[in-house]
């Protein structure tokens, strides 16, 4: 059993869903994957993201976020990501392996 859960939305993004996950799995790190990001999540003015994280370091969940293609997106959420990856809580990554790797590191 991994030591993270994965957040795979059945429908809309539901911030409280991804912290579900992770009750559901009894974890405190989740990963998603680029297919489970909504296209919002990358506009950092709807709040999505903020919200996201906020509610993830509320409960003490560190989410690794995979996006193969971070340079193709809005030069804001580029910034977002680099400072993101800069701390403990959040971080993206390339490769599902890479973001597994980190998670299960601890």
């Amino acid at each position: 059993m991994p030591s993270y859960a994965e957040y795979k939305p059945d429908g809309s993004f539901a911030t409280m869903d991804a912290v579900a996950a992770c009750f559901e799995h009894r974890t405190q790190a989740l990963l998603m994957d680029r297919p489970a990001l909504p296209p919002e999540f990358f506009d950092l003015r709807t709040g999505l993201t903020g919200e996201l994280v906020q509610k993830l370091t509320q409960y003490g969940i560190r989410l690794a976020c995979v996006v193969p293609d971070l340079g193709a997106q809005p030069p804001r959420f580029q910034e977002f990501a680099r400072e993101a990856n800069r701390g403990g809580r959040t971080r993206f990554f390339e490769a599902k392996a890479e973001a597994v790797g980190w998670l299960e590191a601890g």
